[in-house]
């Protein structure tokens, strides 16, 4: 019974000191998933600018940029949405990542304007 006792003990000592920046093996790593938001959110506009009044032609024009998002990826939507719900569930790493996504977004903008010039 002390053995038993003394290995929950030990267990809950080492789980609390685990690190809780640790991302599970399965969800997609930050720095992945924000380029993969990033193209979701671009084919999301995308879609709506050029279906700005029929709705149903929007949505469905979504999910084919979406399928091809994930295919330029190499990802599945399950993937996509388990890791997206898995930030989502962690206020802290969703914040990381959504200021993750807009600096990049930011870069982004400020490249093509370098290539205007």
């Amino acid at each position: 019974m002390r053995r038993w006792i003394a290995c929950v003990i030990v267990t809950s000592f080492l789980i609390s000191c685990s690190s809780g920046d640790d991302i599970p093996r399965d969800v997609i790593p930050i720095n992945d998933m924000k380029v993969i938001m990033y193209d979701v959110m671009c084919a999301q506009e995308l879609a709506a600018v050029t279906n700005p009044k029929d709705t149903v032609a929007a949505r469905d024009r979504t999910f084919e940029l979406y399928q091809q998002v994930f295919a330029i990826h190499k990802i599945t939507k399950d993937d996509f949405f388990k890791s997206f719900h898995y930030y989502e569930a962690n206020p802290d790493k969703i914040s990381i990542l959504y200021d993750s996504i807009s600096a990049y977004a930011d870069r982004k903008k400020r490249e093509m304007y370098m290539r205007i010039r």
